[in-house]
């Protein structure tokens, strides 16, 4: 029996007979899918306690983020956050059982300290996993407003579920309003097989800043750009009739991929925004920011053009195919790499108001044939920001398919002959970056 995507496929087919609406055309088939979210406890002490304590409240739990593990021989795991936003979420990451319910991972011990035991996890907003079978965790220590815990990044063998890296993040690496959500790994093998060079960047979406961490040292730091903040004029979300006000700024993150003896560009965007900004790994690589986090500004770049919508998750795929989401209309896109950010390049991959609203999670998942796939978690955020949220309408979707597949006849896979991938950000980004004292505002000019 296969235990790839293609079981996911098969209920996903079973759940578009059943459910009204799943079988609309486009190139996502949905895999899950939830009113509200369930959970598996240890015992119905377990259960009975946490309700209690009001350490789970029924219906209150948002998945933002999923991820997947395909294995050889076994089931395959699809992985999903829950941010502790406020109180009432028993588990903050889990994998989805056949049921549908979320399964603490490693374990529920890992999940019931609600912030009192530093050693597990407080909130977790998204995961990655990386090309070394490692799934990194991102947690921010937040449960609210209140930081119980330093944040800390943790990395899990996912051969044996094991605790294999952890790193708690120096005092001085983030500011009170400080919510670390979003980590991409940059692995830089130096043969087959290598682990050992390893960068996670990590987006502070109220802090307005970037986590550098070098694995390899064991060491992290701030950096700090004008790019990273959200714009006001984007800071009201309007989605299926709803609209609210959130201004947060970096979150969407994507590598380009990795090629032996160049350097990787890193693309990223505020929520709050419709720009498109990119970044040479190298210059956030440079353990100077220790000392001072102020990047150049020329380092960092701003595509000139911009969606026509704001988004919240980006992924890139081995050929730098970029795929996004847009909130108006709900839908998912892709860029060529090899071609400028522009809308007349951006291409429809599906659009749908009511099942893709807020693409909070994207990700390009390798099977164990080597395809590539895409998987995304949409939500009906806008609800739970107005509080219309309601148990009596799906608002949880997982969503995937073959990246061939979606790509089908799309002109993502026909760039120019003569362009390569990140044609664009060659084009804007400054070589090098030269380190200085940059001042801001204009109190700082008038000082002598």
């Amino acid at each position: 029996m296969s235990y790839g995507i293609e079981r996911f496929f098969l209920l996903s087919y079973c759940l578009a007979c059943c459910w009204p609406g799943l079988g609309a055309k486009n190139n996502l088939r949905v895999v899950r899918q939830w009113a509200e979210l369930e959970f598996v406890f240890p015992n119905e002490e377990a259960r009975s306690y946490a309700l209690e304590k009001r350490f789970y409240v029924p219906g209150s739990s948002v998945p933002i983020d999923v991820d997947v593990q395909h294995r050889s021989g076994k089931k395959s795991r699809i992985f999903v956050t829950i941010p502790r936003f406020d109180e009432g979420r028993p588990v903050t990451f889990g994998t989805v059982d056949d049921e549908g319910r979320i399964v603490a991972y490693p374990d529920y011990s890992w999940h019931e300290n609600q912030g009192q035991n530093c050693g597990g996890l407080t909130s977790v907003f998204r995961v990655a996993i990386d090309e070394c079978n490692r799934l990194w965790i991102m947690d921010a220590g937040k449960i609210g407003d209140t930081q119980y815990c330093p944040p800390q990044v943790l990395a899990f063998d996912l051969a044996t579920d094991r605790l294999v890296y952890r790193h708690v993040v120096n005092i001085s690496s983030y500011t009170s309003p400080s919510l670390f959500i979003t980590p991409v790994v940059d692995v830089r093998p130096e043969f087959p097989g290598d682990c050992a060079n390893t960068f996670v960047y990590v987006a502070d979406v109220s802090g307005f800043g970037l986590l550098v961490l070098d694995v390899a040292n064991d060491r992290s730091w701030r950096v700090t750009n004008k790019y990273f903040f959200p714009y006001p004029s984007r800071g009201t979300f309007t989605i299926d009739g709803e609209s609210f006000d959130l201004m947060d700024g970096v979150l969407g993150m994507a590598l380009s991929p990795y090629r032996t003896g160049r350097d990787r560009f890193l693309y990223f965007h505020s929520l709050a925004s419709t720009t498109e900004n990119v970044v040479k790994t190298e210059v956030i690589r440079n353990n100077s920011y220790l000392v001072d986090p102020t990047v150049d500004p020329q380092a960092i770049a701003e595509f000139p053009e911009e969606r026509t919508s704001q988004s919240a998750a980006e992924a890139m795929d081995r050929n730098g195919i970029m795929y996004f989401g847009l909130m108006n209309p709900p839908s998912i896109w892709c860029w060529n790499s090899a071609t400028e950010f522009s809308p007349r390049n951006f291409y429809k991959i599906a659009v749908d108001k009511e099942t893709l609203q807020f693409a909070s999670g994207l990700k390009v998942v390798n099977n164990i044939k080597g395809e590539q796939e895409l998987w995304i978690l949409t939500s009906s955020f806008q609800r739970v920001m107005t509080g219309s949220i309601s148990s009596d309408r799906v608002n949880f979707r997982i969503h995937a398919e073959k990246v061939p597949t979606v790509l089908a006849d799309s002109p993502c896979n026909n760039p120019p002959k003569d362009r390569h991938p990140g044609y664009h950000a060659n084009i804007i980004v400054r070589n090098g970056h030269i380190r200085g004292t940059y001042r801001y505002g204009a109190v700082s000019f008038l000082k002598k």
